[in-house]
């Protein structure tokens, strides 16, 4: 994830940093992997539900590069996934 320095830590701008969640049921996930992830909804399967997570590359809010593609490889090999 980009570094930014002063207070915004990890996150490119106020809005983000604002939108961000450890909450599951938030629309913007901060996850334990460091990934930010979008929760679009969610899908019940097999009598279990679940959220329908994805990952993002830019702000939605400013277009900073806030993940890249090797950020989310290594972060997601960590994380359980289903299909």
């Amino acid at each position: 994830m980009t570094e930014e320095d002063g207070d915004l830590a990890h996150f490119c701008c106020e809005e983000l940093e604002d939108a961000v969640s450890s909450d599951a049921e938030a629309s913007l996930i901060e996850h334990d992997s460091g990934l930010i992830l979008l929760n679009l909804g969610q899908r019940e399967v097999e009598g279990e539900t679940g959220a329908v997570l994805t990952t993002i590359r830019f702000c939605p809010f400013c277009g900073t590069e806030i993940q890249t593609d090797e950020d989310i490889e290594a972060a997601l090999g960590a994380v359980e996934t289903y299909d």
